[in-house]
């Protein structure tokens, strides 16, 4: 049987989270550019999402760094030709005054990814592969985030500063949080691949710092459709990191919210249905807050 969480799946398309009668959808908008790597000898595209208002004011914005960004906005970038539709959660959530006006940059992935995502080498079926999560992480904290944070206008500050991806870019998410807690205080790791390297990753969270606002989750089809959830490698991975995490400190529904999406396969348009509840856990309102947290 699946266990009782504090994280409730409200759906975005419930009436928790419709417009009242009047009240405008209003829309961001989204610039990219070209980023240059010394670090990795390589570029990639940038995506930005700029919030409604961003253009008129003068105000400044928390931001959210997300991997794998080609996947998030465009329907020609995606891989499958699905994104998660980022653009309009966020404008919804916004819309709403659920969740503050913030910047997300969408990092787009490489040739490279299954190397730029781990930080130690593993065998698989394509041959030798990762190793280089020290470097990404130092382009992103060294290279790309100065740039953004001279072209736009971002709150300084762990708490106004996150990072979130799924998969491999769940667990790079989970790297950088363990580095550089004080750059990120906000860390999504959605369906995150622990099981590189035999699990290293939850070896590793044994010296996972504190301070942190942690969001950690599954789908229970993911691996498998005919898969028991208790069977669930993924699932038994996901669990056990959850509870290194509580024995380290991290108090659930408080900094750490962990969520079994019930049917949830590993693959873009799911993350993007659960995306607006990180989001919530991460800057949203109060009330926002209550929608998504049981008790």
């Amino acid at each position: 049987m699946p266990q009782a969480f504090m994280i409730r799946k409200t759906r975005l398309q419930s009436k928790a989270f419709a417009l009242k009668p009047g009240q405008p959808l209003k829309s961001g908008r989204i610039e990219t550019f070209i980023s240059a790597s010394d670090w990795l000898h390589n570029h990639r595209g940038i995506a930005v999402y700029l919030p409604p208002g961003y253009d008129a004011g003068q105000g400044y914005y928390p931001v959210l760094y997300m991997h794998d960004g080609n996947n998030l906005f465009d329907p020609q970038l995606a891989f499958g030709g699905q994104p998660w539709w980022v653009q309009h959660v966020l404008n919804r959530l916004i819309s709403l005054q659920f969740l503050p006006p913030l910047l997300v940059v969408g990092v787009y992935n490489t040739m490279g990814r299954n190397h730029e995502y781990t930080w130690t080498r593993m065998r698989t079926r394509w041959g030798e592969e990762g190793g280089q999560g020290p470097q990404y992480a130092r382009y992103l904290t060294q290279e790309l985030m100065p740039v953004i944070q001279q072209r736009y206008r971002i709150m300084q500050g762990p708490e106004y500063t996150g990072v979130l991806g799924s998969s491999l870019g769940g667990l790079i998410s989970f790297y950088l949080g363990l580095h550089y807690p004080h750059v990120f205080g906000r860390i999504g790791m959605m369906s995150p691949s622990l099981w590189w390297n035999r699990g290293e990753a939850l070896q590793d969270a044994w010296h996972y710092p504190a301070g942190q606002r942690l969001w950690l989750d599954m789908g229970t089809r993911e691996g498998g459709r005919k898969l028991r959830v208790d069977r669930n490698p993924n699932i038994l991975n996901t669990r056990r990191l959850k509870q290194v995490l509580q024995q380290r400190g991290y108090r659930e529904g408080q900094d750490l919210a962990y969520l079994e999406d019930r049917g949830a396969l590993h693959n873009e348009w799911w993350w993007g249905q659960r995306l607006h509840l990180p989001l919530l856990f991460f800057w949203g309102s109060a009330s926002a807050r209550r929608l998504i947290l049981k008790g």
